[in-house]
């Protein structure tokens, strides 16, 4: 029996490691952590403009939000991608998550920064359906921050 998480869920941000913050999962927003947090239950990606990004779990299992859209992460579905974007001389790269049955379901072409790659790092990790098991059971217990941060 999994416990229940908190409302909101403490997560760590991507860019700013150092940080951990409330993510709302019911309109896709955050708030800072007021005071540090210990454990967290996901990493989300916050941008300059909307919709920001979170991967999280709960109830054993991972959970992809953009914006208001959520998406349970089961073994093979949805499927996420991370391209270069050939048009733009591969200066340029594009996110998509598909679904067998429904097509595309987000489609993000964006401009990749000097730092880590969100996009491309979630892309690369979610092709191992271990991978989305085994974290989907560690994150809904809850992962020490500094072992995301270490990442």
């Amino acid at each position: 029996m999994t416990r229940a998480l908190p409302t909101p869920t403490p997560v760590i941000d991507f860019r700013r490691r150092r940080m951990v913050l409330h993510w709302h999962a019911q309109d896709g927003s955050w708030t800072p952590s007021a005071e540090p947090i210990a454990i967290v239950h996901g990493i989300a990606m916050i941008r300059g403009t909307p919709p920001n990004v979170c991967l999280y779990a709960r109830d054993d299992r991972l959970r992809l939000q953009i914006g208001l859209a959520q998406y349970a992460l089961a073994e093979n579905s949805p499927r996420i991608r991370c391209l270069t974007d050939y048009p733009s001389l591969g200066l340029r790269r594009k996110f998509i998550v598909e679904s067998s049955t429904a097509g595309v379901l987000y489609r993000l072409y964006y401009w990749p920064g000097r730092g880590p790659d969100f996009f491309r790092w979630l892309a690369l990790k979610a092709q191992d359906p271990d991978w989305r098991t085994a974290t989907g059971r560690r994150w809904t217990e809850g992962v020490p921050a500094d072992t995301l941060r270490e990442g």
